[in-house]
């Protein structure tokens, strides 16, 4: 009987251990049709993925699971082997297949990336398995704001992005010139300190899409040469917004000297 009841205490702890959240996927996944909207994708194994290397996203898998967080929204694929299969919105019936190009494994401490992995998974509850629209009523009643404050505290990059979107939301003086259309005068602007707080939070946490956050809090604000330089930082680190971004700055403020 005392046999019994420890296999079955180690039966229990295996299945909830293989049903823990977890980042380890790794590889380059290309589809096996030109139909797909999304070609590759490519896993780093420590949480970030590589969306055609135009953008990167967050993931995680459980049990058979894969969920990715691209900018918005929420990719779902089936796991058998080493074949992705799309069940959900953008990439539904899509097949991605791991071939052998070489994608740079990144997990350094199995530890920090576990918990960041089981961040995400708490994010993926929070944000109402990716319903924006039931995510912003709980954020009118608070539950939302004070739920992703906490998962930002705790060392979440994409839930300091979301914070940082809801504190820039509330700055009425911008917000409200910004939907006028009314030009900003930088001068009559006091920066927010504790935006540009988490925004170099963000960046921190080795997230470069901060450089982007920062780099639009500042062109908003009128601070053209602050946002010029962190949208170059990011550009440096890869970040397709921040590229893009500067390149309209750039061209913006050479068409006024013409």
């Amino acid at each position: 009987m005392r046999n019994l009841i420890i296999i079955s205490n180690l039966l229990l702890s295996f299945t909830a251990h293989a049903q823990l959240p977890n980042n380890e996927l790794h590889g380059h996944y290309i589809a096996q049709t030109d139909s797909t909207m999304y070609s590759f994708f490519e896993f780093d194994g420590n949480g970030k993925a590589s969306i055609m290397g135009m953008g990167n996203g967050d993931y995680f898998v459980k049990g058979d699971t894969l969920y990715v967080f691209p900018d918005k929204s929420i990719f779902k694929f089936k796991i058998k082997g080493d074949t992705l299969t799309g069940v959900s919105n953008w990439v539904t019936n899509g097949v991605w297949v791991k071939n052998d190009s070489i994608v740079e494994k990144q997990r350094k401490d199995k530890i920090i990336a576990q918990k960041n992995a089981s961040l995400l998974h708490d994010y993926y509850i929070l944000t109402k398995n990716g319903n924006p629209l039931e995510a912003l009523l709980d954020s009118v009643k608070g539950d939302y704001t004070k739920n992703i404050t906490s998962l930002c505290d705790q060392g979440l990059s994409r839930a300091c992005m979301d914070y940082f979107g809801l504190q820039l939301s509330q700055d009425t003086s911008i917000m409200g010139a910004i939907l006028k259309g009314d030009k900003i005068n930088p001068n009559a602007i006091t920066l927010n300190p504790e935006l540009i707080k988490l925004g170099e939070k963000i960046i921190a946490l080795g997230e470069y899409e901060g450089h982007t956050l920062l780099g639009y809090y500042y062109f908003i604000t009128g601070n053209n040469s602050k946002a010029k330089d962190e949208w170059e930082k990011g550009s440096e680190k890869g970040s397709m917004k921040a590229t893009l971004s500067l390149m309209q700055l750039i061209d913006d403020q050479e068409e006024k000297e013409d």
